[in-house]
């Protein structure tokens, strides 16, 4: 995924990247001193983007296995309480006494045709089995206060869990052993059944490692409003291992002093943020009482550009009175977009779908890449920067089909576009070649962002990825929500005629994907493409 630190940390010695920062953040404060909020607005944007100090440095350190640190990812993403891990610890009880059954039966699987048989499961047996997994559901299942650590909570209710299950099934084996015997058995159960779900701990635990240092990007925040809510934001944010404050906007700065370092300027600074930074959510902490109306200008704002927007969920000072709410979450969200468990599902749709299409569409690139190294000068694939999600830049690939020197060309050919809006398209385009032209009107060119979707920076589905130059000159602000989901190979756009359509369309059926998508949609889409792609249907 994108992370613009690593430039830096790539390219020179850290005291290298130190004086680099102190002047970019010198110069940000100089042009604030001078009235030029605009100007500093765009300096603290190349910045945060490029690297701040705290990624800086986190990108220096090597990574260690730090729990406190892994406490508060977990805590951040809910990694320990995805559905599969709830449903797995829950059952570990049962899952133990079940293979204990099969131990008894050790013929059961290897009896032929009827491999399948199951004998007879007696009531007792089925009342143990419900009884384990409702002891387990209720021990494992309550409620902790966000303050408890989550990996120690963990911990104990899996050993809670064991026990109590085990003082289930003791009365069970009673009936059926004697009391040495069923004491050695109901030992036995304790021991499996923790060893088992700390087994399962361990691996969520890693899972969740592995996902927030290599698949789970930080979230960019700007923080609206620079009193006690803005500074409790602050100090929650500015250390959190998923979390990269990009900034603070206040009208009337009153923050503390770390804060003022991030401090960019009025609230009519943020469209110009929003348009210029990949910030994926804006933290309203402005007192709802006195500043109502800031508030909705931020909401309508955060609107046009998809951002989702929090607010504190401590919105009434009481005494006795608590909020109801999951434990870990002190805020109230404002989501632009679908946020539910079938993102997840996309997902697993996309890494298989494009893993599988990869695989098979090896050959024509070969074939492709062959055939564009005999036919012009130059390298195979073509690379570019495109915006993807929340703004974020990108590289993405595509089988090159036209001049090296295409990009430098375009200048020249401006005045040609017939498309209209601030995407360059022109169907008798001189930079393509003769194997390019091909390739455009079968899609072939856009084989290798299959790549770009197995590394998460795309979907099958989704709004086409727009190139720097044609977001750069984009001038409604509404047209930019359209980079609150993942860019896709394939959308509205590319099954209903493709470049035959003007510009202004293709956002709006890119926003109209964006407000009524499901995975229903995703498919129909997938379907309505082939018939679009095989009679190169509006392609240039």
């Amino acid at each position: 995924m994108f992370s613009g630190a690593h430039f830096l940390v790539h390219v020179a010695p850290p005291e290298a990247n130190h004086a680099v920062l102190h002047k970019r953040k010198n110069e940000v404060l100089l042009l604030r001193q001078h009235g030029l909020a605009r100007e500093a607005c765009k300096a603290m944007g190349n910045w945060t983007v490029g690297a701040t100090p705290r990624t800086t440095e986190a990108n220096l350190e090597k990574n260690k296995l730090d729990w406190t640190k892994l406490e508060l990812h977990l805590q951040e993403i809910g990694t320990l309480h995805t559905s599969i891990y709830r449903v797995a610890r829950d059952l570990s009880p049962a899952l133990v006494l079940t293979a204990y059954w099969f131990l008894k039966h050790p013929g059961l699987m290897f009896q032929g045709p009827s491999w399948w048989y199951i004998p007879r499961v007696s009531v007792l047996e089925i009342g143990m089995l419900g009884a384990v997994t409702l002891v387990s559901r209720v021990t494992t299942g309550r409620s902790y206060s966000s303050s408890d650590e989550l990996l120690h909570r963990e911990m104990s209710s899996t050993f809670m869990a064991a026990f109590l299950c085990a003082l289930a099934v003791y009365p069970g084996l009673l009936v059926k052993m004697d009391s040495t015997q069923a004491l050695g058995v109901d030992a036995g159960f304790f021991l499996a059944t923790a060893v088992l779900s700390l087994i399962m701990l361990a691996v969520a635990c890693f899972i969740g490692w592995i996902s927030i240092d290599t698949v789970i990007p930080k979230r960019e925040v700007l923080i609206i409003g620079s009193g006690r809510g803005g500074q409790a934001a602050f100090a929650e944010m500015v250390d959190s291992p998923v979390y990269n404050v990009v900034g603070v906007l206040d009208d009337a700065f009153v923050g503390t002093g770390p804060m003022r370092d991030r401090y960019l300027g009025g609230l009519d600074l943020l469209d110009t943020l929003l348009k210029e930074n990949p910030i994926s959510v804006v933290y309203c902490s402005l007192p709802v009482k006195s500043m109502y109306e800031p508030i909705q200008q931020v909401i309508a704002v955060c609107e046009q550009f998809g951002v989702e927007v929090r607010h504190s969920s401590h919105l009434f000072q009481t005494k006795i009175a608590r909020l109801d709410r999951k434990a870990g979450t002190n805020d109230s969200i404002l989501r632009m977009v679908r946020e539910d468990s079938t993102r997840y599902a996309k997902r697993i749709i996309d890494v298989a779908g494009a893993g599988l299409l990869l695989l098979l569409a090896l050959p024509v690139i070969i074939a492709a890449g062959i055939a564009i190294k005999l036919t012009s000068s130059g390298p195979i694939f073509f690379s570019q920067d495109r915006y993807g999600l929340h703004r974020r830049r990108f590289r993405i690939f595509k089988m090159r089909t036209m001049v090296v020197n295409a990009e430098i060309l375009q200048a020249q050919l401006e005045g040609q576009n017939e498309l209209g809006g601030p995407v360059f398209k022109i169907k008798q385009d001189p930079r393509i070649t003769r194997v390019g032209a091909f390739l455009r009107r079968t899609s072939i060119d856009e084989l290798p962002q299959l790549w770009n979707v197995l590394m998460g920076d795309m979907s099958l589905v989704g709004p086409r990825p727009l190139a720097v130059r044609d977001v750069l000159k984009i001038e409604d602000s509404a047209q930019l929500r359209r980079f609150s989901v993942i860019p896709g190979i394939t959308c509205i756009w590319q099954m209903s005629g493709r470049n035959n359509t003007d510009f202004a369309s293709w956002i709006r059926q890119d926003l109209e994907y964006i407000d009524k998508w499901s995975l229903l949609l995703d498919l129909k889409i997938l379907i309505g493409t082939v018939p679009a792609v095989l009679w190169g249907k509006g392609a240039m």
